[in-house]
């Protein structure tokens, strides 16, 4: 055997080896990109199935609205550079948590520290003792 022959052979087999390796390279990324669509669709599925029970369950009432009382004789918060519109949801998250049924004044609204409540759990969770 001469150099050119055992040029031809290694070609061949370098030729042959990158065919396979990015043959299964590919399948690979197709069963994947299948996987991916089929729990997808699964996913989207139960979700509607899901909702339509709940609209089932509800049996379509509608909910009840509550009307919203203005009182002219309410506190005003002292401004701390919070927007009305801050102020107007934070008192709608207290109200819908306490209900009517509790009378709840909200007495000021502060921002927090400069740490954002993720920072401070960490915080908390690094310094604990054992």
């Amino acid at each position: 055997m001469d150099i050119m022959d055992k040029l031809n052979i290694s070609a061949s087999m370098l030729l042959t080896g990158f065919t396979i390796v990015f043959a299964v390279l590919f399948f690979l990324i197709f069963l994947i990109w299948l996987y991916g669509r089929i729990i997808t669709n699964a996913q989207t599925k139960a979700a509607k199935r899901k909702t339509l029970k709940i609209q089932s369950e509800r049996n379509d009432e509608p909910i009840e609205k509550v009307p919203v009382k203005t009182d002219s004789k309410a506190p005003v918060l002292k401004k701390s550079g919070i927007s009305d519109e801050v102020v107007a949801v934070i008192s709608a998250a207290v109200y819908s948590m306490y209900g009517s049924s509790e009378k709840v004044k909200i007495k000021s609204i502060k921002k927090s520290s400069s740490r954002s409540a993720w920072a401070n759990a960490g915080i908390l969770n690094n310094t604990r003792p054992f």
